[in-house]
């Protein structure tokens, strides 16, 4: 599950926005230094978190042997990264998030709603948070609007053994490898 730290990226933002270099230089390290315990909460969660996925199932004997043997499988490629990064949240994050979304994006919502009218009720979660898709940012003339899930979104999920479509992925393989499976044959135009 990521964590939002919705307050912590609005003060990045304020602090990066300071038009006189060395005041921004000064805001930005003040910056660092205030957000500093909110992160380190922050992965105390998601910490918390991974053991909990991790060990899901995983209580009994058996549960934990085939645990051992996916984690001994996957453990050369996969690796305890901490990202922390400015990105827009994708579909099942806006979904499913820890944290608050920053007040930046309350105003996004009011200007759709002045433009637009009123919005959908799925574009809330819990008491008015916004969730409908965040606008693109455009950069040195490359797009990066958010036009949904790529396929390098997809790869990703399947590569991210904490992904469902990491399990589905594994299982799609094993049946294309299998000759007693339907799927070995129509993955060979058969």
């Amino acid at each position: 599950m990521v964590t939002v730290l919705g307050k912590e990226g609005d003060n990045f933002y304020t602090a990066f926005y300071e038009p006189d270099h060395k005041k921004r230089k000064k805001s930005l390290d003040k910056w660092v230094k205030k957000t500093t315990p909110a992160v380190q909460k922050a992965v105390t969660e998601e910490l918390k978190s991974l053991v909990d996925f991790v060990m899901e199932n995983r209580w009994t004997d058996e549960g934990w042997k085939a645990g051992e043997e996916k984690l001994r499988r996957i453990q050369p490629d996969y690796h305890l990264v901490m990202d922390i990064k400015l990105r827009s949240l994708t579909g099942r994050e806006r979904k499913d998030f820890k944290g608050e979304l920053p007040a930046s994006a309350f105003k996004k919502e009011e200007k759709v709603q002045d433009k637009q009218g009123e919005l959908p009720a799925s574009a809330f979660k819990k008491g008015g948070e916004e969730q409908g898709k965040q606008s693109g940012v455009e950069e040195d003339g490359d797009d990066y609007e958010d036009a949904g899930r790529s396929p390098n979104d997809d790869r990703s999920d399947s590569m991210n053994p904490n992904n469902d479509a990491y399990q589905a992925s594994m299982d799609n393989r094993s049946d294309q490898m299998n000759p007693n499976n339907s799927s070995y044959w129509s993955s060979r135009g058969r």
